[in-house]
C-alpha cells in the first residue's frame, strides 16, 4: 500500500466542501492534483479502470503507466484519474480505491533509457513437442538475450505457403510499450505451479505495429518472438515494462532490438 497516494485521497475526503459533477456518480472534488504511477499489477499484467463514457467496461494499465489523480467521487469508493500514456493517453476515468488505488498506485516512475536487447537466430527443429498445446510445431528457434537473462525463442511455426509468416529478419528493431488488444486465451494457458504465467497478457509489439510482430509467451509464432521458455518472462517483462524512451518516429519504446544470425 502508498501511503503517499493514501494520504493524499484521504485529504481529498477532508476537502470536499467543494465540487464539480461529473455524471453518473463520477463528481470530482476539487484540490490539488497528484501524479502516482501504477506500481504493481494482477497476474494478467494488468490492473482496471473505468473510463468514462464506456460504462463498465474495464480497461488495462501496464506496469508504470502515468497518472494524474484528480480528486474522488461523490460516494468516496473511487479515484477520479486522468491517464497520461499508453493506449489510453488522455482519457479521464476511476480506478477503485479499496483493492484499487491503495493497492496498485505508487510513486515510481519508469527508468528513462532505453537498453538493448538481443536475438541470435538458433537451429530449426522440425516436430518439436509442445507440452501445453499437445502437439508438434516446426520451430525456428533462436535464443533472446534481455539483460542477463537468456531464454529460447521461437521466431516462427507457421510454415503454411502463402501465409505470408516468416521469421524476423536481421537487423534493428524498436519494441514499444504494450498494446493490450490480445486476447487472453492466447497464453493463459500456459502455466507454472498451476497458475497462468506471471504477466501472460502483456505483449510488446515490435515496430513498426503494421507488421503484427510482437514478444510474448508460447509456443507458437506467426513471425513473432515468442518466449518458449516462459517460466522466464515475470524477469524479462520487469526489465522491459521499466524502461521509457522515444523512438525514432516518436513512438515510446522500451528497448531496441538487435537481430543477428
Amino acid at each position: 500500500m502508498s501511503a503517499a497516494v493514501m494520504n493524499w485521497i484521504n485529504k481529498q475526503k477532508e476537502r470536499r466542501t467543494t465540487t464539480t459533477s461529473q455524471g453518473n456518480n463520477n463528481t470530482t472534488s476539487i484540490g490539488v492534483t497528484m501524479t502516482a504511477y501504477v506500481n504493481k499489477v494482477g497476474q494478467d499484467g494488468y490492473v482496471t479502470i473505468l473510463i468514462d463514457g464506456r460504462g463498465e467496461k474495464k480497461h488495462g494499465l501496464y506496469m508504470y503507466t502515468k497518472l494524474t489523480l484528480l480528486g474522488i467521487n461523490n460516494n468516496g469508493d473511487r479515484v477520479r484519474l486522468r491517464v497520461e500514456d499508453g493506449e489510453w493517453k488522455g482519457l479521464m476515468g476511476s480506478m477503485m480505491i479499496k483493492g484499487g488505488a491503495d493497492t496498485y498506485l505508487d510513486l515510481t516512475p519508469p527508468d528513462n533509457i532505453i537498453p538493448t536487447i538481443k536475438v541470435k537466430y538458433g537451429k530449426f527443429v522440425s516436430g518439436w513437442y509442445s507440452k501445453p498445446r499437445d502437439e508438434k510445431i516446426d520451430q525456428q528457434f533462436a535464443t533472446l538475450t534481455v539483460g542477463n537473462i537468456s531464454v529460447q525463442v521461437t521466431l516462427n511455426s507457421d510454415w503454411t505457403p502463402g501465409s505470408g509468416r516468416t521469421p524476423l529478419p536481421v537487423g534493428t528493431y524498436e519494441i514499444a510499450t504494450p498494446d493490450g488488444a490480445h486476447p487472453p486465451g492466447q497464453t493463459n494457458f500456459y502455466k507454472v505451479g498451476g497458475v497462468p504465467v506471471k504477466n501472460f497478457n502483456i505483449w510488446f509489439p515490435i515496430l513498426p505495429k503494421s507488421s503484427e510482430r510482437f514478444i510474448h509467451i508460447g509456443h507458437l509464432s506467426h513471425g513473432c518472438i515468442t518466449i518458449t521458455d516462459y517460466d522466464k518472462y515475470p524477469q524479462i517483462h520487469d526489465y522491459l515494462i521499466k524502461h521509457r524512451g522515444i523512438g525514432k518516429n516518436g513512438d515510446t519504446i522500451v528497448a531496441t532490438l538487435q537481430v543477428d544470425e
